[in-house]
């Protein structure tokens, strides 16, 4: 019935057949039993598809031999997740044979006495990889090493461990993990799966770095959910244990309907050193007001992993592939509380108008690589990160990130660099257009000397996702060269790369540049200000269409008719070449290059009306803008500064006129 079926989802949501096998934290009641609290018929029918569908599977199908485990969850993962989500979030996932290279860069061997996280796991594509080398690496010592099955799981545990944001990611790995180590279980007494949802750099940042014993932080910690902000009593937060058993202790009295009194007395029964009552029962009472609101069943597990930065402790190796998201792209909340990890760590190099600019760019996982080597790594340990090229080559955005240190004096960290794969000629990722790198670090105190052994790979412009490593190397080519700043006065300076025979030639001739770099135009809304010309009517006027799907926020297309004035030639990176450069579209730039201010609305109006009525389209979305609220103070009716409307761009002291007569000559 369908009653009875719903009472069995609710069992599987709440661990099921897992929890009996020992398997603790394998499904949670997450984020995603929902589908329960809107229980119907229709939704029974649903549920027993899905049960049809899977019952056609043979289980056989995976593969026989565990050491070929694979993270069998990525494309689902990919075909779950919309792209457009995935893509705002910066989640690139990582096909397995870059996986496997950087775990080679990293001289990662499967040693199970060695400990890898990854802080930003996916769907668990790297930690799948590290298990199946610790069971090769087991194999070929068994007689040596001096134990067996049961000490290997325990081993596998306690030392591959990673951590997401995401609770589908998070899902994903842990059933990809569990999969890799189903031949080991039948030896482990309990299983914790060492997946964990959570903040990888904010919680080691808010609650501290080393261990919690050694810090005193006041009474509560606060956490901040969706939902609510729940302040958990700090004498709880002692261990992953103690945490665990007290998270589900609250999640039983809930269930159960305990009163306040009730909980306090199941805590103490359990062994929890309880004392501070008040802030475990506001604690408590705000867990049971969620569950009389229909929010239950997934707070106190959220509890529980949201702490788990903080016990993992110091590891060998860290690796992955942290989000690439811009900075102007996180949200406004989360941008602020990080803010003074960006400055702690030397990130933010500039300031003012350049800080504003080009110089601006930071990608987020500039900050995922000092957070990693800062929270967890130990001395002398190695991080292995899939990351953006750009953070090696560009001025301003990459300044901060190429200071390879932190900390004072008595406490400097060192970044020491121990390779670069440039792998900007292919792109490695499914249906994303990235210049990326492969960076491999050291954790030292002491500096290190240029240059940087730096390897440029060349190939086919796509690598099919299913390659192995063997394949991919017999496809591409890989130059050897060595990296060093372009400027030798400034070590933040961006790299020259070239032949290390070659280097030393280069340096005689390196001096000021009789160029200077400038950034473009900004228009923080990319798909109404790019443009492709259709048609050049015979007024003179041009018939366009909005290049809609290019940037993060999608756009209607619209076609349209607009004057020519503002219309001017649109370089991007992609389109400048060795001694070649060719405009692939075109911008609508409405600026007064004399005045070097937007062009007030009332002008627009009487000059350029059909421009003006095209824009008013997107009067909603250019509103939204986080440049627009962030360079525009808010009048009656418009938003202006310096007589800039919502239709403008950001006022800056780069303008494209000084380039005009280079376009026309292109032209």
């Amino acid at each position: 019935t369908s009653a009875k079926l719903k009472r069995e989802m609710e069992n599987l949501e709440q661990g099921g057949i897992w929890t009996q096998l020992g398997i603790t934290n394998f499904l949670e009641g997450d984020l995603f039993s929902w589908y329960l609290a809107a229980w119907n018929d229709r939704m029974a029918e649903a549920v027993r598809s899905i049960v049809r569908t899977l019952d056609a599977f043979d289980p056989t199908t995976l593969s026989v031999e565990p050491a070929e485990s694979r993270d069998l969850l990525k494309k689902l993962y990919q075909h779950l997740f919309p792209k457009s989500v995935r893509h705002d979030l910066g989640e690139y996932y990582t096909p397995d044979w870059l996986a496997e290279h950087v775990l080679n860069e990293l001289g990662y061997d499967g040693n199970p006495d060695k400990r890898l996280l990854d802080p930003a796991c996916g769907s668990g594509t790297f930690l799948v990889i590290a298990i199946n080398r610790v069971k090769s690496w087991f194999d070929d010592n068994r007689h040596q090493c001096g134990y067996g099955e049961k000490e290997l799981v325990g081993k596998i545990l306690g030392n591959i461990i990673g951590f997401d944001l995401n609770p589908l990611a998070v899902m994903a790995a842990r059933t990809n993990y569990l999969l890799a180590i189903r031949d080991l279980l039948k030896f482990a007494s309990g299983v914790e799966l060492p997946v964990y949802l959570c903040d990888s750099i904010m919680t080691p940042g808010e609650y501290g770095k080393e261990d919690l014993l050694q810090h005193t932080y006041g009474a509560v910690k606060e956490l901040k959910t969706s939902a609510a902000s729940f302040h958990i009593p700090e004498e709880i937060v002692k261990s992953r244990e103690q945490m665990g058993k007290y998270a589900e202790t609250i999640e039983f009295c809930v269930r159960n309907k305990y009163d306040p009194d009730d909980f306090i007395a199941r805590c103490h029964a359990e062994g929890l050193p309880v004392k501070r009552d008040k802030s475990h029962r506001e604690l408590y009472e705000k867990l049971r007001e969620l569950d009389s609101e229909n929010q239950n069943g997934i707070w106190a597990r959220i509890i529980k992993n949201a702490f788990a930065p903080i016990f993992t402790g110091r590891v060998d190796y860290v690796a992955g592939n942290p989000p690439w998201v811009n900075w102007e792209s996180l949200p406004g909340d989360y941008r602020d509380g990080m803010k003074p990890l960006w400055q702690n760590y030397g990130l933010f190099s500039l300031s003012g108008s350049a800080g504003r600019l080009g110089g601006g760019k930071k990608d987020l996982s500039m900050l995922f690589v000092y957070a990693g080597v800062d929270n967890y790594l130990s001395g002398g340990g190695r991080l292995g990160f899939v990351i953006t090229q750009t953070v090696f080559k560009t001025k301003g955005a990459g300044d901060g990130f190429r200071r390879f240190h932190f900390g004072d004096k008595k406490k400097k960290v060192v970044l020491t660099p121990r390779i670069v794969h440039d792998l900007s000629d292919m792109q490695v990722f499914e249906g994303a257009t990235n210049r990326t790198a492969v960076f491999v670090c050291e954790k030292n105190k002491k500096d290190f000397s240029y240059p940087v052994p730096y390897v440029a790979w060349k190939g086919p412009s796509r690598i099919d996702q299913s390659f192995s490593l063997p394949l991919v190397n017999a496809l591409t080519e890989r130059r050897e060269l060595a990296a060093l700043p372009v400027n030798p006065e400034k070590a933040t300076s961006p790299w020259l790369t070239a032949p290390k025979s070659a280097l030393k030639g280069i340096k005689k001739v390196i001096g000021k540049s009789d160029y200077r770099a400038y950034a473009g135009c900004c228009t923080w809304l990319n798909g109404v200000f790019w443009i492709k010309i259709i048609e050049k009517l015979k007024d003179g006027n041009l018939l366009i269409e909005n290049l809609h799907d290019v940037g993060k926020i999608k756009l209607p297309r619209i076609q349209a008719v607009i004057e020519p004035d503002l219309v001017y030639p649109l370089l991007r990176g992609r389109d400048v070449s060795r001694w070649h450069a060719e405009p692939s579209a075109h911008i609508i730039l409405t600026q007064d290059p004399k005045k070097r201010a937007g062009i007030p609305e009332k002008d627009m109006k009487l000059k350029y009306p059909k421009t003006f009525a095209y824009l008013k389209k997107f009067e909603k979305e250019l509103r939204k803008r986080s440049g627009y609220r962030k360079y525009f103070k808010p009048t009656d009716p418009f938003y202006t500064v310096y007589n800039v409307g919502p239709y403008t761009m950001k006022p800056t002291k780069v303008f494209w006129r000084q380039f005009i007569p280079e376009f026309r000559m292109t032209l």
